[in-house]
């Protein structure tokens, strides 16, 4: 019986011609977002903090930490290598939060008082920077700005 059925399944393989293959390709990438664990914070005292002028941001001065620290209402915030963590208590325990929960106070503080903007500096800046790249790209090659026209 065994073989009657192998027999069977062999000459329907070798029926079906080459041509009728077809291939189904699938590529998928997860992206799941897992943020490494908080760095270790370690303070037996509050940390001494300054105050960012024109704002409620208080940011932990300091060269004990390798990452952006700063508190802003009841919570500590820290940056660090593309993800925030947060804590209610100066010594944690931190927990990763998303970007979009950073207080936009935070997120806008002057650049000079981080030491990893996750932008390279606070929003706007960076449009103000390019658009001022772009004209001097532009004056340097010698091309009429747009709507400008030369003299006739």
């Amino acid at each position: 019986m065994h073989r009657l059925l192998l027999a069977s399944v062999m000459s329907l393989a070798i029926a079906v011609p080459v041509q009728a293959r077809a291939e189904i390709s699938l590529d998928v990438h997860l992206h799941a977002g897992t943020a490494p664990p908080p760095p270790p914070v370690v303070y037996r005292e509050m940390p001494r903090t300054e105050m960012v002028p024109n704002t409620s941001v208080h940011v932990v001065i300091g060269d004990r930490h390798d990452y952006d620290y700063f508190r802003y209402g009841v919570y500590w915030y820290i940056y660090r290598g593309e993800h925030w963590y947060r804590a209610r208590a100066y010594r944690g325990p931190f927990t990763v939060v998303e970007a979009k929960y950073v207080p936009r106070a935070i997120i806008n503080v002057p650049s000079k008082w981080w030491r990893h903007h996750p932008h390279g500096g606070p929003p706007g800046q960076l449009k103000k920077m390019d658009a001022r790249a772009a004209r001097a790209h532009e004056r340097d090659r010698d091309v009429p700005a747009k709507g400008k026209r030369g003299k006739r």
